[in-house]
């Protein structure tokens, strides 16, 4: 065989796996499947809803697609003072002692405020030694002995802050508001409430501007949920010079979306 029909040979090999390889690539194009939803009428607000149709179960549904928004108030019931008290001393031993001495004193200031043992916490406590690095040696030690104290009387938040600090308290980290527990659930149902009549409302208005019957419920689901968040203010305390501490609680508030769609049909 010549060069010229080695060249024919190979050149048909080559011919042969290209046409081949296209043929098992080659896929016909699907049809394009229709969209079995579509949506009406133009110029609806998205952030008031939509209108579609929809498959469920082999069945073409109406529905109306809301979001819903609500919100709950309302002021801090309870509030969590932290305070204590730190000493500093060339002698562990006495900074300790000298702490255990004016913390007792603070306690039992503010348990006689009525507020009993089981609302005060340890939180806090430490003993570290103060070391220069110029004469590189321990030159003393600080101890510190912080505590929370639960109040559910808010009136008498200052006198806490306040007796602490005439018994020895010179450590106030602050004030930290919030609420008991069954006003957070309470809170926490309204808003799901005004949030569920929020939807309700659009959708009413959604059906009512375009001729349909609201028929029932599709489906409902949270979008967001916002539970309240603790605030903390900082108390600074004037006992020493004998004016009382005021201290103002704030608002807290509960936060909660929802998205619900209600099936309709066409008024006749």
């Amino acid at each position: 065989m010549n060069s010229k029909q080695q060249y024919i040979s190979v050149f048909a090999i080559c011919l042969t796996v290209i046409v081949a390889a296209a043929i098992m690539t080659y896929k016909p194009l699907a049809p394009q499947e229709e969209d079995d939803t579509f949506k009406f009428p133009v110029g609806i607000p998205p952030s008031l809803g939509t209108v579609a149709s929809v498959s469920q179960g082999g069945e073409q549904v109406s529905a109306i697609y809301v979001s819903g928004s609500g919100s709950a108030s309302e002021k801090a019931n309870k509030a969590t003072v932290t305070l204590g008290v730190m000493t500093e001393d060339p002698y562990a031993s006495v900074a300790v002692e000298d702490n255990a001495e004016r913390m007792t004193a603070v306690i039992n200031a503010i348990k006689a405020l009525d507020i009993p043992e089981d609302k005060i916490k340890t939180v806090q406590y430490s003993v570290y030694p103060d070391y220069d690095w110029e004469l590189r040696r321990t030159t003393g030690y600080r101890v510190t002995n912080m505590v929370e104290v639960e109040i559910e009387d808010l009136g008498i938040i200052g006198d806490v802050i306040d007796d602490a600090v005439e018994a020895g308290a010179n450590n106030i980290q602050g004030v930290s508001f919030g609420l008991t527990d069954e006003v957070a659930e309470r809170l926490q149902t309204d808003a799901y409430k005004l949030a569920l009549q929020d939807a309700k409302g659009k959708a009413d208005l959604i059906a009512e501007t375009l001729g349909l019957r609201i028929t029932g419920v599709l489906s409902v689901s949270e979008s967001v949920y916002y539970p309240y968040v603790p605030y903390r203010a900082v108390a600074e305390s004037a006992a020493y010079d004998k004016a009382p501490t005021p201290i103002i609680e704030g608002t807290l508030s509960v936060s909660v979306s929802v998205q619900v769609s209600f099936t309709f049909e066409q008024i006749a």
